[in-house]
């Protein structure tokens, strides 16, 4: 073998032996992400309200669903859309028992003037969401993301909640919310604070 050959047996190993890294870390990646969904137990984004009707403009919410069999302390948890510069971080001492929902609305007056019996809300968020769908990111207060939806307005997401009154609803607060199937348009203006049609 000359040393041409050798040179090029050389260069491609070390291409192969990139490559197979490169394949294993981004392996290690999607499967740190899975496991988001794969821990059975946590805070899920379970419903959004992305696209207000002209006629009951609530301002865009998101509802947060303690799927936990503890009491969550979700102090100083941030709440992110797909742009990092729109941080709404969660106040000091808020704590959520297991089985309780929390509303974070981008305008609290439309919210309190549309819902005036939920009180589990907290805003302003300083930011909307996009009618076209976009990446919605919640992350604990070490700064690690432990849910993540990325909705969207057409097939094979339900299409009712982009502007004709209803709100996008996971149908089991359990489920994987990264799957469009396991969503639905709410019946009327949804549910905020509270479980699910």
């Amino acid at each position: 073998m000359n040393s041409l050959s050798c040179k090029m047996d050389h260069n491609m190993k070390k291409i192969l032996i990139s490559l197979l890294l490169l394949i294993l870390f981004s392996c290690d990646d999607r499967d740190n992400i899975g496991d988001v969904y794969n821990f059975e137990g946590t805070l899920v984004i379970n419903e959004i309200n992305y696209h207000s009707s002209d006629d009951f403009d609530s301002g865009d919410w998101v509802e947060l669903y303690n799927a936990t069999d503890e009491l969550l302390d979700i102090e100083n948890w941030i709440f992110k859309d797909e742009d990092d510069v729109h941080i709404f971080p969660i106040l000091e001492n808020t704590m959520l028992s297991a089985g309780e929902y929390l509303v974070l609305c981008s305008d609290t007056n439309s919210f309190t003037a549309l819902f005036p019996n939920v009180n589990n809300f907290v805003g302003n968020l300083g930011f909307r969401f996009s009618g076209n769908g976009e990446l919605l990111r919640l992350f604990n207060s070490e700064g690690e993301l432990v849910d993540y939806v990325t909705y969207d307005d057409s097939d094979p997401w339900p299409v009712g909640p982009d502007g004709n009154g209803p709100t996008l609803e996971l149908i089991d607060s359990f489920s994987d919310n990264a799957l469009a199937e396991n969503w639905s348009a709410s019946d009327g203006n949804g549910t905020p604070g509270q479980s699910n049609n």
